[in-house]
């Protein structure tokens, strides 16, 4: 029974979450413009002058999914290759460096059908190939000016060049000072119409050690790509983002080339900036330098669905390390509202101290080190899994806390949380949206998230208004949905013994 001082704390904290979800909507829908060129590329700004800088990403709808058994981790490959230059940007005579590259990238290709023999292959070709192969690089690094994009922002007071691969997408970042905007559009339009492989063969061997020392040597890592290929047996989910090894070792230049062609067009991206900018002033400048970028055909589509999982799965690792475990349940992405109601399930279970699976198992039974409960894994482009991921704290076990963590799921279902508990989420849920969108890089990322995701950056507005409309019967009727034996994936990671 709720007294009337809980009641009108409720009332105040539930007045307040709508009265900023309105204002920050408001604000939102006078500062924002999208304009979209003919060839399809999309750009969000959004005006904000406390400062003279804006931050921009751009992204592609393109990341680990989309990729075939024999090209996984192209993605991955592609977004260290762009940051290799143009045959403007990156070499001191393209002319002279042409040669040496498609040399190169000739040598590689046949190094890559041996390669593919395994056991059968020529090991002297693939010594002789391989020493060839590092003589040409070596000749090419004396027309390569390295990381000249980098310093190119650098000089002109760019920072936080990076980029990301994903399941979902593939997002490039700069903020840089706002009368540089020219710069930031000379630069990315000459990337994205006229980017070129240098270096592939090089590059493909640097992503075959990265594997090596981030996944294969990362017990976690490894835990969690066999966890994914047992929950997922036919969608690309089970993608590794890094690629399958053999995958990484024998991909050629002509199929990350192919794989480049489809996805990485302007009528699969979208840019958003973030900052001190004036669309329409800046809007003829985007139009001269990313309006002569040809379109494409519309990327392919993903025609496969994961079958409903019809019984429970399990999975076990052994290695030396401390035990993990992960567990999933399938459920559909946004904007279904049923992926709406398993976030405020996510964050009633572990999001913060006071909650539920916190205050139980780390503070009061001290069963886990740490636990977390992502309620979209591995993306959100397709339906995905709620997930339960922890470690143990000794001396107890996976079993321990699979078991422990059921129990929990369970109650969910028969017992309705208290209005206290479930409006403190949406109160937390609302502040976390505010502060991830305090910075014009934060701003940038959300822009990009929903208008290149879900079709319209509008449907983050959508997604809180559906947050608030979250009840507990919502909560109750999901977890008896989702949280079942059939639908259910398991995976420990087990210490080997000594």
């Amino acid at each position: 029974m709720i007294n009337p001082k809980q009641l009108l704390r409720i009332l105040v904290i539930a007045l307040l979450a709508v009265v900023t979800t309105i204002a920050l909507s408001q604000n939102l829908e006078e500062k924002v413009k999208v304009h979209k060129l003919k060839n399809g590329l999309t750009f969000v700004f959004v005006e904000r002058h406390g400062s003279p800088t804006f931050s921009t990403i751009y992204g592609y709808k393109v990341g680990a999914v989309d990729e075939v058994t024999g090209i996984t981790g192209v993605a991955h490959l592609f977004e260290h290759m762009a940051f290799k230059g143009t045959p403007k940007i990156g070499t001191s005579d393209f002319a002279k460096e042409k040669p040496i590259m498609e040399e190169s990238n000739r040598i590689g290709r046949e190094l890559s059908l041996e390669l593919l023999k395994g056991d059968a292959a020529d090991k002297e070709k693939i010594k002789s190939m391989k020493e060839q192969l590092a003589k040409l690089d070596k000749d090419e690094k004396q027309f390569i000016v390295k990381d000249e994009i980098d310093k190119i922002y650098s000089s002109a007071g760019g920072t936080g060049l990076n980029a990301s691969t994903g399941t979902d997408v593939t997002q490039y970042y700069i903020s840089l000072p706002s009368n540089r905007f020219e710069l930031f559009c000379a630069i990315e339009s000459e990337r994205m119409k006229n980017a070129i492989l240098r270096e592939f063969y090089t590059e493909r061997s640097v992503i075959q050690e990265e594997r090596k020392q981030t996944t294969d040597a990362v017990p976690a890592r490894m835990l969690s790509e066999i966890f994914m290929a047992t929950a997922f047996n036919a969608h690309p989910y089970n993608h590794p983002v890094v690629g399958w090894a053999s995958d990484i070792n024998s991909v050629t230049l002509e199929e990350a080339a192919a794989f480049k062609n489809k996805y990485y067009t302007p009528n699969n991206c979208v840019v958003s900036i973030v900052g001190d900018i004036y669309p329409d002033k800046v809007i003829p400048m985007v139009e001269k330098y990313f309006g002569d970028i040809p379109s494409g055909p519309p990327p392919p589509v993903l025609r496969t669905v994961e079958p409903k999982q019809l019984g429970e799965r399990r999975a076990r690792y052994e290695a030396d390390a401390e035990p993990q475990l992960l567990m999933g349940f399938h459920k559909p992405t946004f904007p279904n509202r049923d992926d709406v109601i398993m976030n405020v399930i996510s964050s009633l279970l572990s999001s913060g101290r006071s909650s539920i699976l916190y205050k139980d198992l780390i503070k009061e039974k001290q069963l886990v080190v740490n636990i977390n409960t992502p309620s979209a894994y591995p993306g959100v482009r397709y339906d995905n899994m709620f997930v339960a991921m922890a470690s143990p704290r000794f001396p107890h076990t996976n079993e321990e806390v699979e078991k422990a963590v059921m129990e929990h799921l369970e109650n969910l279902k028969s017992n309705p949380v208290s209005a206290t508990d479930l409006q403190k989420v949406k109160n937390n849920l609302e502040a976390s949206y505010i502060r991830a969108m305090r910075s014009n890089m934060g701003l940038a990322m959300t822009m990009t998230r929903y208008q290149l995701l879900f079709g319209d950056w509008k449907m983050l507005l959508k997604m809180k208004e559906m947050v608030n409309s979250v009840t507990a019967q919502d909560v109750m009727e999901c977890a008896k949905k989702y949280f079942t034996t059939e639908n259910k994936t398991v995976a420990y990671l087990i210490k080997k013994a000594k």
